[in-house]
């Protein structure tokens, strides 16, 4: 039975697992934010980078994060100014990752993710992943958010506006949007995976164009998620898996 009829409701709340989303071996410890700017010769783009994980990946997270950075993060006038301060400023984070338990909580409480272990909402999970979404940018924009409403209505029966508006107004203490699709991708079957996936990439889409970082970010979604490049493209083309 698809998402997409009526009578389908999600399956009961399910146990995800904590396990660091980079390395799959050792416990989620701390959560880290970093800036980023992107020049585009008469452009630019100022976001954030979130990282959670163990303290190790998440380290390692943030220096590949400073690397890229130090490759194509000066092709605009403003990018060579913000640039440097920016690279000075991950490269020192990166030397402070501690243990960060509170932050942790706070993270996973908004995605809707207990971390007692308790039974987590894959709703309000994707809530998480669609509010990341819209906001990977750096900012939040009226064309994505109602593109966000009006395909989630249509995905999800149990789809609630409010709550969606909820998670979106804290997206700052969000995972970032690799760590929250790996622990949805441990909870749902591949179609479903799949209606998630399109869900994103609609969203991405809504103002007439894709970003580069928002075409690489969905690359990693998918790849989190643990769906095919095949099963991607029948979701385009409207054909959604067969049911397992």
């Amino acid at each position: 039975m698809s998402a997409l009829d009526p009578s389908y409701h999600w399956p009961p709340e399910t146990n995800m697992s904590q396990r660091c989303p980079y390395c799959h071996d050792r416990d989620i410890e701390t959560v880290a934010t970093i800036p980023y700017v992107r020049g585009r010769v008469v452009a630019h783009t100022l976001g954030v980078r979130k990282f959670m994980g163990c303290r190790r990946c998440v380290r390692r997270a943030i220096y590949k994060e400073v690397g890229v950075s130090s490759l194509i993060g000066w092709f605009s006038v403003t990018a060579v100014v913000l640039n440097p301060m920016m690279i000075t400023y991950g490269a020192v984070r990166g030397l402070f990752v501690r243990s960060d338990e509170a932050g942790v909580k706070r993270a996973l409480e908004q995605a809707g993710i207990p971390d007692d272990g308790a039974e987590a909402d894959p709703l309000r999970v994707a809530y998480g992943l669609a509010a990341a979404m819209i906001a990977a940018d750096g900012k939040v924009e009226d064309e994505e958010v109602a593109v966000t409403l009006e395909v989630g209505r249509q995905l999800f029966v149990d789809f609630v506006a409010d709550d969606f508006f909820k998670v979106l107004a804290n997206h700052k203490d969000l995972p970032g949007v690799s760590e929250l699709a790996f622990l949805l991708g441990g909870i749902l079957e591949d179609q479903e995976k799949a209606l998630v996936f399109g869900y994103l990439a609609e969203i991405a889409a809504s103002d007439g164009h894709v970003a580069d970082e928002e075409k690489l970010m969905l690359e990693e979604v998918r790849t989190k998620l643990g769906i095919s490049e095949s099963a991607t493209l029948s979701f385009a083309r409207g054909q959604l898996p067969p049911a397992v």
